[in-house]
């Protein structure tokens, strides 16, 4: 392998085979038609994974020179794995990937077309849910076409200066939190390690999306790819060993990236923060379904956003009553609509 490699896809995995057998080949298979093979690498990082993910890395690197693995001892955690493969990188731009998700034909070749025209500093790729029914992502359905709702290609030179551009961008900043939607300039992620420490925790869920936002706003020249290119797998997650649910990362780990969003992006502060307490809600009501109790949660999303309305009041209701709050959810949709309308 050279040493001109434009990006490296990282990829961290954990217990999922199938899904990552999939998406490795999805890259190796853009790699090639792409003719991408000297600028391009895969690295897997593997999470000490104990269902053969081990040993199917160690047979594929040697099929193709472009493909590198790192085999944990141990389970590091989603960040420490992530951000020891931005450090291993080869590329001067990083994509990191969730083993889960899809990238449609093409995707790569045309990123790599607008590093070399554009030379932007970070990129959002335009995504689009999908739904999986098996665990390798051979039988899915797209749930959620064109999640940013744009039809063309946005760059932003300066984020304070243009952006009003952005608000033709559907709430471009949540997609900033989703693997593969981001491609960034590696030696400007890693600039600012140091400085999201003063907002986030080491084992934050998105501390890799917190470096991000922190570029974005600071050194500019931000591409948005219009076209649909990542599919995004939304079934309930299953990426990390931790205990705590789904709905903890949203209560306890997006409150010190909105801390973040505060001080360098204002203007998208007050949105961010309405959007994540309706994921929370959402999540809150996913749990007691599934039989567990979320009172303790709830009244801690209460805390944390009191002004936020009318999530403030669902918050209320579920700690209250979660599981009669469950059951009369659509008519509580149907009056915040009718609130919002």
């Amino acid at each position: 392998m050279t040493n001109d490699i434009i990006l490296t896809i990282a990829i961290p995995t954990y217990n999922r085979i199938g899904f990552l057998k999939t998406i490795v080949d999805c890259f190796i298979q853009q790699v090639i038609s792409g003719g991408l093979a000297n600028t391009v690498e895969i690295v897997v990082g593997n999470n000490a994974s104990e269902d053969g993910t081990g040993e199917y890395l160690d047979q594929i690197i040697i099929q193709h020179h472009f493909l590198r693995r790192f085999n944990r001892p141990k389970n590091l955690g989603f960040s420490k794995n992530a951000d020891l493969l931005v450090h291993e990188a080869k590329g001067e731009y990083v994509l990191i990937c969730g083993d889960d998700d899809l990238m449609r034909a093409g995707a790569i070749e045309y990123c790599i077309k607008c590093i070399l025209e554009k030379r932007p500093n970070f990129i959002l790729i335009n995504t689009s849910n999908i739904t999986s029914f098996d665990n390798s992502n051979h039988d899915f359905k797209v749930i959620l076409e064109n999640r940013l709702r744009i039809d063309r290609d946005f760059f932003i030179e300066d984020l304070q200066k243009d952006h009003n551009l952005l608000k033709k961008v559907h709430n471009w900043l949540y997609l900033t939190n989703l693997l593969p939607a981001v491609i960034f300039k590696k030696e400007l992620f890693i600039a600012e390690e140091i400085s999201v420490k003063k907002y986030l925790r080491p084992e934050n869920l998105y501390l890799w999306q917190a470096q991000v936002l922190i570029g974005i706003s600071k050194y500019g020249r931000f591409l948005i790819i219009g076209q649909s290119f990542v599919l995004h797998r939304k079934n309930e997650t299953s990426w990390t060993n931790d205990k705590r649910s789904v709905v903890f990362f949203d209560i306890f780990d997006n409150v010190e990236v909105a801390n973040l969003i505060k001080d360098y992006i204002p203007t998208e502060y007050q949105k961010y923060k309405k959007l994540y307490a309706a994921f929370t809600v959402g999540g809150l009501m996913l749990e007691t379904k599934n039989g567990k109790g979320v009172r303790k949660y709830a009244w801690s999303a209460l805390i944390r956003n009191l002004w936020i309305f009318p999530e403030n009041i669902q918050f209320l209701c579920m700690l209250v009553a979660p599981t009669v709050t469950t059951k009369i959810s659509p008519q509580l949709r149907q009056y915040k609509r009718l609130l919002l309308n």
